[in-house]
């Protein structure tokens, strides 16, 4: 498949850049020393020298976010990754260099070898591709591919089939499910579905490339049955983000595939159990050590300026939107007119001092209680009011998606500056989007990236924070 061969022969490339470099590394050592003698010079460390600029030119690769890079033989695509594989490969010899404080290797040797290295990198990557092409599969003749389909996937194909042509695949025309067309970028129409097992003999045509997935079984069938009976490979481009507007995962279980709408890690009862240690690391000091001294700080504060109870209790919506009673310290005047408006700046239902609390987040601290009887985590969206909820889903057709993960007291929309009162229906897609995000790309590392960013917040609040 194409796949194999694109990959395969960057593999190659790359193995073929490390044996070269190795060469050159080998040649350029004797000539800089001014002499032959390699016994006189300390081989083990070169060799360690030698093998960390193998790695990072590897690591260079495996870490680009373009790894097709040997279809592609524009000076600048092949410069840029020239330029990346020298630096990973420098910049890992300077850090051994200065760990181990060797003196022992020569300085003019390494400073005048990472050009060269640049060099031979940038000339591999031009001069390699159609050397290794004709090398690995000797006597074979280029690929002859026929498009076939009518959607809108067809020109979105165009710059992929033009870098093709590259790795030795020519576009020879196109089959149209579309009687009316006569060109596809600038290929000619060669016949309609009909046709097809005509022209793949004619034209000697090696792959078949379908640029959309057909939702008529029996014309699916029969594009597979005439490519099968001709020895011709089938390609079936999976469009299913473009009819369902939405991107989609795809996962197999006792050997049935199914396709998704999103990927969830907190699915994984690995990642909710260390998710779950984590929110009790953090929670149980936090309630044993911090909530005394604060409860009968805030308790001294309310008994000044708003006798009453010290916590105040609000039903939110929880995991799958099952109701919970959540913990805050009490910032508004017990007699409140309406407890489902929001807080806005200014607002006269919070006391004095209470702005305060809000502006520092330790009316929040109580909810590490919820967090210890599970209702919340210390990391999650935000748990709204249920009447909120409702206002906020006409808004956002996938706001109830968030409610697939468990609330928390902080959570990425937050720490991105969307806090406080919702004013316009942007604000309530940001959050939302942000929410979003953090479900499908749920790690550990990002729950520990939010909890820090929230302590900086605590102590520097944002000018959203009320």
């Amino acid at each position: 498949m194409i796949g194999h061969r694109i990959y395969g022969t960057v593999r190659l490339g790359i193995a073929c850049q490390c044996v070269i470099v190795s060469l050159a590394f080998c040649l350029w050592l004797p000539l800089t020393q001014w002499h032959w003698n390699f016994w006189k010079l300390d081989l083990s460390q070169y060799g360690i020298c030698l093998g960390i600029l193998v790695i990072g030119i590897v690591f260079a690769y495996a870490t680009a976010s373009n790894k097709n890079w040997f279809a592609q033989l524009s000076f600048y695509t092949c410069h840029g990754l020239a330029l990346r594989q020298t630096f990973f490969a420098g910049g890992l010899l300077l850090l051994l260099l200065v760990w181990e404080r060797d003196r022992t290797v020569s300085r003019l040797f390494l400073i005048t070898f990472v050009p060269l290295l640049y060099g031979i990198l940038l000339i591999t990557q031009r001069l390699l591709p159609p050397v290794l092409r004709h090398l690995s599969q000797p006597g074979l003749r280029n690929h002859r591919l026929l498009v076939a389909g009518g959607g809108r996937n067809v020109h979105r194909l165009k710059s992929w089939l033009d870098r093709k042509e590259l790795a030795g695949y020519k576009v020879v025309g196109f089959v149209s499910h579309n009687p009316k067309k006569e060109k596809f970028c600038g290929h000619p129409v060669l016949g309609m579905m009909e046709d097809l097992e005509r022209i793949i003999v004619e034209r000697d045509i090696t792959h078949v490339v379908l640029a959309e997935f057909l939702i008529f079984r029996h014309l699916l069938v029969h594009y597979a049955e005439v490519c099968e009976r001709n020895g011709v490979r089938l390609l079936v481009i999976c469009d299913f983000e473009s009819t369902l507007r939405h991107p989609v995962t795809m996962f197999e279980d006792e050997g049935i595939r199914f396709i998704g709408l999103r990927d969830e890690p907190l699915e994984d009862p690995f990642g909710s159990f260390a998710k779950r240690c984590l929110d009790i690391t953090v929670a149980l000091p936090v309630v044993c050590l911090i909530l005394p001294p604060t409860t009968l700080l805030v308790a001294g504060l309310q008994w000044c300026r708003s006798p009453g109870p010290i916590f105040y209790r609000q039903l939110r919506s929880g995991l799958q939107n099952i109701p919970f009673a959540i913990l805050k310290y009490r910032t508004m005047h017990v007699a409140n007119p309406d407890v489902t408006k929001q807080a806005s700046k200014g607002d006269s239902r919070i006391y004095p001092g209470g702005q305060w609390l809000r502006k520092l987040s330790l009316d929040e601290l109580p909810q590490f209680l919820n967090v210890l009887r599970g209702e919340m985590s210390v990391v999650g969206p935000r748990p709204h009011l249920m009447q909120h909820d409702d206002i906020f889903a006409r808004v956002l057709v996938n706001y109830p998606v968030r409610r697939n993960v468990k609330p928390g007291i902080t959570g990425l929309a937050q720490v991105r500056g969307f806090r406080g009162e919702t004013r316009t229906n942007e604000d309530v897609v940001k959050r939302v989007e942000s929410d979003i995000y953090y479900l499908e790309n749920w790690s550990l590392f990002l729950d520990v990236w939010i909890i820090l960013r929230t302590a900086w917040q605590v102590i520097f609040p944002p000018r959203t924070a009320l």
